[in-house]
């Protein structure tokens, strides 16, 4: 069973300007894109995410686990190439339908790097939390709820993405923050490739299950095609649709009828798409808003199963400010981009 989020797709361009000799029948890039990168920017943001993972033993069983529906408050900042996010899921935003579907939490650190038009993030999650969400299939219920939960199952992971924009014109830090704004409509397409690998681990003695560890290692190759239409100074509209594939690296550790520890091994290639769309609002002074929604759903044959398929969807609203950056944070980042081996700028 594994996991994959499409987490932190917040992502950051930085382009140099044309040069003067260029041909007259094309536009500069300044022409498409303000940027704001310049400014510190401070960011908050509510968000609703939804996840599942399907697993179809054949065309009449299969078993939904999925965990309740999972509100998170965020915060992050972003200046120049660097941008900081830090979420987590408060129990105010959480309590709808928990004596059905029980308790889910959420906690989720990022980070990432801008180098010209490649974007490099990183993402460590962990939601605890699920329950069997087609349990009146079987007939399953307890004496306090429609569902059968499972409060101490725990999808951990780490993924790293690396991401390039072939379109200079177009702007991918204007889908979901406000370090730049797209000032003319532009298309582009975002090949991506991103490495994760994910722990699935049960508590035996509470849950009575039998599998107790699942440890997985995901290489996902995905080509979005992504435009954005400027429908007026302030306002512009994005969406994006592309196909998914790659390939899964399988290993489930779990305990036996006779008490003894099994170990399944498997590979498996997967396919898949992914949506996303988006709605800003910039009044190119300080203050930015908008919505973002992303789709994901893939998967693949293993083992015994017909198909191991996961389902994600991600929804937020978000607000922030451009403020003057600080003295550290200038000094900070000439600093970093002096040192590194990669320059971000």
């Amino acid at each position: 069973m594994t996991a994959l989020l499409a987490c932190s797709f917040t992502i950051l361009a930085q382009e140099k300007l044309e040069s003067p000799k260029r041909s007259n029948n094309k536009l500069p890039d300044s022409l498409f894109i303000i940027k704001y990168d310049t400014l510190f920017h401070v960011q908050t943001w509510l968000s609703d995410n939804q996840m599942e993972y399907r697993l179809k033993y054949n065309r009449d069983f299969e078993l939904v686990l999925a965990p309740n529906e999972i509100n998170n408050f965020s915060f992050g900042v972003s200046y120049r190439f660097f941008e900081l996010g830090l979420s987590f899921s408060p129990q105010f935003l959480n309590e709808k339908d928990t004596w059905k579907k029980g308790q889910s939490d959420k906690f989720s650190f990022s980070f990432g790097f801008n180098m010209h038009r490649f974007y490099l993030s990183f993402d460590l999650t962990s939601v605890t939390g699920f329950y069997l969400k087609n349990s009146a299939d079987f007939g399953l219920r307890s004496p306090d709820s429609p569902f059968i939960q499972f409060p101490d199952l725990r999808v951990g992971y780490f993924s790293t993405l690396l991401r390039y924009n072939i379109n200079p014109k177009f702007s991918t830090a204007a889908l979901a923050g406000g370090t730049q704004v797209q000032k003319k409509s532009a298309w582009t397409i975002l090949p991506s490739v991103q490495f994760a690998t994910f722990r699935f681990h049960d508590n035996f003695d509470s849950v009575g299950v039998q599998n107790e560890t699942t440890y997985s290692t995901d290489l996902n190759f995905l080509s979005p095609f992504v435009g954005t239409v400027v429908i007026s100074p302030k306002f512009a509209f994005s969406l994006g649709l592309g196909p998914s594939f790659g390939v899964d690296f399988f290993k489930s550790v779990s305990i036996n009828e006779d008490r003894k520890i099994a170990v399944t091994k498997g590979t498996g290639f997967t396919s898949g798409y992914t949506v996303q769309s988006a709605l800003s609002y910039n009044n190119r002074k300080r203050f930015y808003a908008g919505f973002e929604y992303r789709y994901r759903n893939y998967g693949h044959k293993l083992e015994n199963l017909q198909r191991l398929e996961k389902q994600y969807s991600y929804f937020q609203m978000y607000c922030g400010w451009r403020l003057k950056p600080p003295g550290f944070a200038k000094k900070s980042l000439d600093w970093a981009n002096k040192v590194s081996p990669v320059k971000f700028e």
